[in-house]
């Protein structure tokens, strides 16, 4: 589980890395980097907590099965 949260908080960083370059070099406004931002770490956060769930799900079907 500490991985799966490692992993997603690296995403998120790459992220607002990259969303805040493209803003400091004008290639966006700031409301545009805004929204596109915000969708980013939606997703990312999205697909970080269903993984964690699955993992859940996984180990709670291999625990039943011993």
């Amino acid at each position: 589980m500490k991985r799966i949260i490692t992993i997603t908080g690296f995403f998120a960083i790459l992220g607002i890395a990259i969303v805040g370059c493209l803003y400091i070099f004008d290639l966006m406004s700031f409301e545009d980097s805004k929204s596109v931002l915000l969708k980013t770490l939606g997703a990312i956060v999205l697909l970080g907590g269903c993984t964690a769930l699955i993992k859940l799900l996984m180990s709670n079907r291999e625990e039943s099965t011993d």
